[in-house]
């Protein structure tokens, strides 16, 4: 298990303490900063649902009027409608949210607690490099990216985890 999933794992119990019921992480941090594996593996050694920002990743980006850096490239109102809102309401005591924009405002109200992945930007870009073609490189993708972050400090996250 990767350090960061271990953190998140060993966080939970403390934010049980402090819960009155159902516990909704978000795992967020830039693309390719390791956010699926840990999530993934955490979620595995506690037994929670994971719902993934990028069932709501709108490709091509959509202009949405919505000021937002990552706006045209999320549909928030779909992700909460079709996957966060009824896995939340099934009761499951643990999910996780990972993805790019998972602490975003858009869902603020259905998140108890935040994780950043921080990894460094050159391991994150070769492994993005190494997912995506070049014809599909977006650089307007990464410079939401940093503007959403921007606007989001590390000290705003309950716990912030280091990449793999």
């Amino acid at each position: 298990m990767t350090p960061g999933a271990e953190a998140i794992c060993a966080a939970i119990p403390e934010w049980r303490l402090h819960a009155s019921g159902q516990l909704v992480v978000a795992v967020d941090g830039y693309g390719g900063s390791g956010k699926t594996t840990i999530a993934g593996q955490a979620a595995l050694a506690l037994g929670a649902r994971v719902v993934a920002t990028d069932s709501a990743l709108r490709h091509p980006p959509v202009a949405t009027g919505d000021p937002r850096p990552l706006a045209p490239y999320y549909d928030w109102a779909q992700l909460r409608l079709v996957a966060l809102e009824p896995t939340i309401a099934s009761q499951v005591p643990l999910v996780i949210v990972e993805g790019v924009s998972a602490a975003a405002p858009a869902l603020a109200d259905l998140v108890t607690h935040t994780v950043y992945v921080d990894t460094p930007e050159q391991v994150r870009l070769a492994r993005l490099r190494a997912r995506i073609s070049p014809e599909e490189w977006d650089e307007a993708w990464l410079e939401a990216e940093r503007e959403y972050f921007a606007a989001r400090p590390l000290a705003a996250f309950d716990l912030v985890v280091a990449g793999y």
